[in-house]
């Protein structure tokens, strides 16, 4: 929620509050006030009780001996973080806890794999720092989530069993080590292979300067998987380890990508044609036939969509946050009217809600597929909220292909996973 309707609500609150107490006397009016109270104390408890759930998780996780013990860390942040939601609604709450517990996990996993290395007689001493994309990268994860991580190392001599072995090399086992721990932790791997164990996904800093002015050139005949690999470097995050060299790449990947024209209008191409469940009327596309019949893929035909416009606004405008919510912000009053942001930014709670909701049922066992969504299920009022919020991003994306002067469909290169 922003400032904005934030300082509404609370005025709204406290309009009814007082119109109810201008009915009451004292006895009665002391009472409705202690029952205010008492309707909210369980809110507050919660809220504290997840603090504390966070601050446990982060300790273990950092004294974890090994993946398994990192595997209960997680398990225990999923059921913390549901029922956090189911509590109170609260889309960034269990974002930051999700975030903020699982960058300590990675950050352990990494350690525990060069302490495995090491014992098998291989060391390096060149400076490393752990950086994230996707999800991660913006901290929005969810309850569920999958491994977006990437090297940056310096150079140092290589200490090892295995004569002739190159930095490269010891990266390569680094980065194939850690993404094991990591799914042994319960965050499985990449389907998109954005992990350091790909070696698209680490290097020096030089070597990641030339891989982006590879990417820049668009020439190769696979470009459609460069633009899959430059839309996730626009939410580069450090995570852990050498702080300068892992927010040197960051700056290297968002002033390159500035200053490239073209990279901005392929992406816009991208964001500007993917598909929404909007049809004639209004009314929801929703799949005809098979085991999702009746029903749409919220992720990719709704809130993907907004994410992915949010994103190349923020770039193109030249905006450093990652998080959609602070983009947004970022826009308002520029790219973006403050009828449009506050649009935006109750369409990304409400589609993200509805995820997380979705994902909900999943941990209990109540569905298997949390993408898809049968929007006729949902009570009125929220289906005709799904319904404005589509709308908006239909609106946004719209605003794109207005700005690029585009209409292609491009959707198909898109990794659904991210």
């Amino acid at each position: 929620m922003d400032r904005l309707r934030e300082e509404q609500t609370l005025d709204e609150v406290g309009h009814t509050v007082r119109g109810q107490l201008a009915r009451l006397g004292f006895s009665r009016g002391g009472e409705f006030l202690v029952k205010v109270g008492k309707s909210i104390d369980p809110l507050l408890e919660t809220i504290h009780t997840a603090r504390g759930e966070l601050r446990s998780l982060l300790v273990m996780a950092r004294a974890a001996e090994d993946s398994s013990r990192l595997r209960s860390i997680n398990d225990r942040l999923i059921v913390v973080a549901g029922e956090l939601f189911l509590a109170t609604g609260s889309v960034p709450m269990v974002q930051e806890l999700c975030s903020t517990v699982r960058d300590a996990i990675a950050g352990r996993a990494l350690e525990l794999a060069r302490r495995e290395l090491y014992c098998a007689g291989s060391h390096c001493e060149a400076p490393l720092a752990l950086l994230a994309v996707g999800s991660a990268g913006r901290r929005e994860e969810l309850l569920f989530s999958d491994q977006d991580y990437l090297f940056v190392h310096g150079k140092g001599e290589i200490v090892s069993v295995e004569m002739g072995e190159e930095p490269d090399d010891y990266f390569a086992r680094l980065g194939s080590t850690f993404a094991v721990k990591m799914a042994e932790a319960g965050i499985p791997k990449c389907s998109g292979g954005i992990m350091p164990a790909n070696g698209s996904w680490r290097g020096s800093l030089q070597q990641w300067e030339e891989r982006l002015e590879q990417l820049l050139r668009f020439g190769r005949s696979d470009w459609e998987q460069d633009m899959v690999m430059l839309i996730a470097l626009m939410d580069i995050r450090f995570i852990c380890g050498e702080r300068d060299l892992g927010t040197s790449l960051c700056e290297t990947v968002r002033s390159m990508v500035r200053d490239e024209p073209r990279a901005v209008g392929q992406m816009a191409r991208v964001a500007g044609s993917m598909r929404l469940s909007r049809g004639f009327l209004r009314r929801f596309i929703v799949e005809a036939a098979g085991p999702h019949r009746g029903e749409f893929n919220l992720k990719v035909m709704a809130w993907m969509p907004l994410v992915m416009a949010v994103r190349l606004l923020a770039v193109h405008a030249g905006i450093g946050e990652t998080s959609t919510q602070a983009r947004i912000e970022g826009l308002r009053g520029g790219m973006l009217t403050e009828r449009m942001a506050s649009d935006l930014t109750e369409a990304y709670h409400l589609l993200t809600g509805l995820r997380l909701a979705q994902q909900n049922k999943v941990r209990k066992r109540i569905i298997d597929d949390p993408c898809y969504l049968n929007p006729h299920e949902l009570p009125g009022e929220e289906r005709e909220r799904l319904r404005s919020a589509i709308g908006t991003v239909d609106e946004l994306l719209a605003m794109i292909r207005s700005m690029f002067s585009l209409a292609a469909s491009a959707d198909r290169i898109i990794d659904r996973s991210r």
